[in-house]
């Protein structure tokens, strides 16, 4: 065996790229009339609303185009002004978080998954828990602190359980007062006529206005019992 034979054995394959994509006739006719249209600008004629369209989408399509290809082709001393580091640092964490941005050109459709990627396998080192003496460790006293720190948040939790009041359990007991407000004007209105009653259900009703709008408009079971609140009318 020659020694060309060999060097040509041992050269590295190319990589083959893919075969373009087969052009469709619609993408022909669209470069057909943007065509047009440019010929049309240079000649200082009119564009029709279709060739302006046309015209904006190639504008729009170059444009895409050449956003990717700077993504893919951003020079180092622009990656260094954009992350405030100098090359040596720059260098140093590419390889040691093995981010590809070390190079002289920083590729970030590589870069991005790759820091990603970074973020998901060291999620828990990274996050930052509220109090430091909760992250880490295994002796008896951070233990007894963590089993305290637990024990205060579960009667602080009993404590809010007990002195909050659920949303739907509040509207229910206030449409019951209500009710009952209401059924005392019946009597009201017997003993000192029908102008009681009014000034009473027009004082309800600008409550009940308020606390719709305090505790917001879904229906709830305060709204559905018509059975707990009557209407009582004039006479």
């Amino acid at each position: 065996m020659t020694t060309d034979q060999q060097s040509e054995e041992n050269a590295p394959e190319t990589p083959v790229e893919p075969p373009p994509a087969p052009i469709t006739a619609s993408e022909v006719d669209f470069r057909r009339m943007v065509a047009a249209a440019h010929r049309k600008v240079k000649n200082g004629s009119t564009l029709t609303n279709q060739e302006s369209a046309a015209m904006k989408k190639f504008d729009k399509d170059q444009e895409e185009g050449a956003r990717w290809k700077y993504y893919a082709t951003i020079p180092k001393k622009h990656w260094e002004k954009m992350s405030g580091r100098h090359r040596g640092q720059i260098t140093e964490q590419a390889d040691r978080y093995d981010i590809p941005f070390g190079g002289p050109v920083i590729d970030l459709t590589k870069v991005v998954p790759a820091l990603f990627d970074f973020f998901a396998a060291n999620a828990l080192k990274l996050a930052k828990p509220d109090d430091p003496l909760m992250a880490g460790g295994d002796s008896p006293m951070l233990e007894k602190y963590r089993e305290e720190q637990y024990l205060m948040s579960k009667l602080k939790r009993g404590e809010m359980e007990r002195t909050l009041i659920p949303r739907d359990q509040s509207r229910v007991a206030l449409g019951r007062v209500s009710a009952i407000l209401r059924n005392a004007g019946e009597m009201l209105q017997k003993q000192f006529g029908p102008g009681a009653l009014d000034l009473l259900n027009e004082a309800l009703d600008d409550a009940e206005a308020e606390v719709r709008k305090c505790f917001g408009e879904q229906e709830t079971t305060a709204e559905n019992s018509t059975e707990e609140k009557p209407c009582c009318k004039t006479t």
